[in-house]
């Protein structure tokens, strides 16, 4: 669990992963294509940052067709769900 979740914040320690968890959370599934139109990034920088998630083992893929659908790994929900809510609660701060 200690080691889980070292990993998960040595990785959400960059503003666009943390983002990516954020939305893949929010959204349990999203492609390459709307994960980098929310962003407003390139495919292939979303793709690096996905990449070095899915490395360290805390998203998975699943090609439906042409199209890539990343989501979290089931067995890190509850490690990196009590930060990300920390994350919801800010916006709602700050949208209302």
């Amino acid at each position: 669990m200690i080691q889980t979740l070292s990993q998960v914040f040595s990785l959400a320690g960059s503003e666009t992963r943390l983002k990516l968890l954020y939305l893949l959370e929010q959204e349990e599934s999203l492609c390459v294509c709307d994960l980098s139109d929310v962003l407003q990034m390139t495919m292939p920088a979303v793709s690096q940052h996905l990449r070095k998630l899915k490395d360290a083992n805390i998203i998975q893929s699943k090609k439906v067709g042409q199209t890539v659908f990343y989501s979290l790994k089931q067995e890190h929900q509850e490690v990196i769900k009590p930060l990300l809510e920390l994350i919801s609660r800010e916006i709602e701060i700050k949208t209302n």
